[in-house]
């Protein structure tokens, strides 16, 4: 810049500020242009206008930018609680679904056990229909190929068998050994060698059997019975005091005769018969082994009576049970007392011979083992089956 073009320092106040509008009616000379630092009034304005304009539209775009913003915020967060909501929604539904599936699981992991279980069952019933229908064939080609001597042999082990049991629950020999001697019949009427095992073990039971004997219990309990029934028929003997005084009036009348005919005759040898005469009849001795009991008094006698038919039907008891001690001392009890309050009786001296005859019989009853019999057909019968079933598979094979 030359120095014609700066200002002069006095009037540096007279310069137009920015923005100060010019005097009016004062107009720029003429021919003088502005300088560079200089702008006319109306660039001025329109900047001015600009300026405000430009200042209007920034305050209108803040605010628009913050209602933007604001309402941007609003939606946002109205958007957020509705995606809030539908998250916790979600979750739910997500957690009933996952419930859900562990249910159908569980409800699965049952119904897979119960299915395991009823396949088990099913197998199993599988399995046993299987081995029935195994053993139903087996037995219609037994039934098929069975002979009369295949039932002979049945009706054998039958008899055998039926022979033990009544062995053990009657406990008598007759009945058994009726049915072993049929057994043996009909292995007889077989007439197979391979059945003479089976044979001897028959005969070696009924040997037993016949060798055990067999204790009469209905005939000892029905004597026994009897004995019982005659305890009350007993009387008690007394000595009798009528005799001896009329013995004692015999005397005196025969005293008096022989007075008298000592009065007729009075020998010395005839008064010494006489006297020896009578004083045989006035004495009069007797002799005894045991003492004459006293006299019982109608309740004693009741209770001795009493006592005695216990002591037998005690006895009864243990026939029936097979207690040979017991049995004894009941018949002995019974005789003692026999022996000592009906001593001048015969019926009881007769009752007391029998129960003696009583007391020396045997009334355990003794068993034999027979079982050996029933193995023996058994064993026949198996290696018999045995025999039909490798033929049976052999004519298969061919």
């Amino acid at each position: 810049m030359t120095e014609d073009s700066k200002p002069a320092p006095g009037k540096a106040s007279e310069k137009q500020q920015p923005g100060k509008q010019p005097e009016p009616g004062k107009q720029p000379e003429p021919g003088k242009q502005p300088g560079p630092g200089k702008q006319p009034e109306s660039a001025k304005k329109t900047t001015d206008t600009l300026s405000s304009i430009l200042r209007t539209v920034k305050i209108i775009l803040a605010l628009g930018f913050i209602a933007a913003l604001l309402a941007g915020s609003w939606l946002g967060w109205v958007h957020w609680q509705k995606w809030a909501a539908g998250a916790d929604k979600s979750q739910i539904q997500l957690t009933n679904l996952r419930d859900s599936i562990d249910s159908i699981q569980r409800q699965y992991s049952l119904d897979q056990k119960q299915q395991a279980q009823q396949s088990q069952e099913f197998q199993q019933l599988i399995t046993d229909l299987q081995l029935r229908s195994n053993a139903q064939g087996r037995r219609l080609a037994e039934l098929g190929s069975t002979s009369r001597s295949d039932w002979l042999l049945a009706e054998a082990v039958y008899l055998t068998r039926l022979a033990n049991q009544r062995l053990q629950t009657e406990r008598r020999t007759k009945n058994s050994l009726a049915l072993l001697s049929n057994a043996d019949l009909i292995l007889q009427e077989l007439d197979d060698p391979d059945l003479t095992p089976a044979r001897s073990a028959l005969a070696a039971d009924i040997t037993a059997l016949r060798l055990a004997g067999e204790v009469d219990v209905e005939g000892i309990y029905l004597e026994l019975t009897s004995l019982v029934n005659s305890v009350d028929q007993l009387s008690i003997i007394s000595v009798p005091a009528q005799p001896e005084m009329e013995v004692q009036s015999s005397a005196e009348s025969s005293s008096d005769n022989s007075s008298d005919k000592r009065a007729e005759s009075p020998a010395p040898e005839s008064v010494l018969a006489g006297f020896s005469h009578k004083v045989a009849q006035l004495i009069r001795v007797r002799q005894r082994s045991q003492p004459i009991e006293p006299m019982l008094l109608p309740e004693e006698e009741t209770l001795v009576r009493q006592n005695i038919r216990l002591m037998l039907e005690q006895a009864q008891s243990a026939l029936l049970r097979e207690q040979q001690v017991i049995y004894n001392q009941s018949i002995g009890k019974a005789q003692s007392w026999l022996a000592q309050y009906f001593q001048l009786n015969p019926s009881a001296q007769v009752l007391t011979e029998r129960l003696s005859e009583l007391a020396g019989t045997q009334v355990v009853q003794q068993l034999p083992d027979i079982n050996t019999s029933l193995e023996a057909i058994e064993t026949a019968v198996v290696l018999r089956q045995s025999r039909l079933v490798d033929k049976t598979k052999l004519e298969t094979q061919k």
